[in-house]
């Protein structure tokens, strides 16, 4: 668990904010706004950042259970 959420909750939320950025980005594509594009690029490094804390603390929960099974 990552806070109150469940790893696939923090997940999905990673995988909306991702599918939202492509639809946005789709629509101004052609616009030149770059604030929203800043903004946009900002929740994608968001969404990674999601995805990567949910490896880290997979990983960390493996290791806590090793040591828990060695004592």
């Amino acid at each position: 668990m990552i806070g109150s959420m469940t790893y696939d909750q923090v997940e999905e939320v990673a995988k909306e904010l991702e599918n939202a950025t492509k639809t946005i980005e789709a629509i101004i594509k052609n616009q030149n706004i770059q604030e929203l594009e800043d903004f946009l690029s900002t929740v994608e490094g968001y969404s990674k950042y999601l995805r990567t804390t949910i490896e880290l603390n997979k990983d960390a929960d493996k290791a806590l259970e090793d040591l828990k099974s060695r004592k």
